[in-house]
């Protein structure tokens, strides 16, 4: 029996009342799983395993894919408050990029502080600047493309999707970020962009 904690990033239905569901965990990465008979409703695991919740869970590796035996709720999210826009910016990520059974747990313990927040701007867009990074799809981002600067750092050039200080503006096609940076619509929609780029070049 083995045992992981994840975060469940995609679900299938299967025949009647099963589901094969794929999970970032901790330990093990990006895996499948089958969940028999979990859309019943007197099933155990079906309140635990839905998508973006939290849980720890055990499950059998025997032949074929792993079949989920046990699970027990960490974390589940307040719906009513989630901004679905930006979860599906997230699943996108989970689904698209991430490989099966190549762990990040670093990435996964961000992907726990954001959810915490339900996916509001400020923490959507902390994950995926840690994701593209982890991915090998971002350098630094942390200081002036032009001088290297990690002071006054107030612009971003949306092109090269890099950070501009106040004093290399001039020399620059960037925007400004605003009092709020990772808030800002203006991030989010650069950041959308050049995830298109990296998925059209993949």
């Amino acid at each position: 029996m083995s045992k992981d904690t994840v975060v469940v990033i995609k679900s299938i239905n299967y025949s009647e009342a099963d589901r094969i569901v794929t999970v970032f965990g901790r330990e093990l990465g990006k895996f499948t799983l089958f969940a028999r008979g979990i859309r019943k409703i007197n099933s155990k695991n079906r309140g635990n395993i839905q998508t973006l919740y939290t849980s720890k869970i055990s499950f059998y590796e025997g032949k074929g894919m792993p079949l989920l035996t046990e699970s027990e709720s960490v974390a589940s999210l307040d719906i009513d408050n989630l901004d679905m826009n930006n979860a599906k910016r997230i699943l996108f990520l989970l689904n698209k990029f991430l490989q099966e059974y190549d762990p990040y747990p670093n990435l996964f313990d961000a992907l726990q502080r954001a959810l915490a927040l339900n996916l509001d701007s400020r923490s959507m867009n902390k994950l995926r600047i840690k994701f593209l990074k982890e991915m090998g799809f971002l350098n630094d981002f942390s200081s002036c493309i032009y001088c290297g600067s990690k002071k006054d750092i107030q612009y971003i050039d949306s092109k090269n999707f890099a950070l501009v200080c106040k004093n290399c503006y001039s020399n620059s096609n960037s925007k400004p970020l605003g009092k709020d940076p990772y808030g800002s619509s203006v991030l989010t929609e650069i950041i959308d962009n050049y995830i298109k780029r990296i998925v059209e070049e993949i």
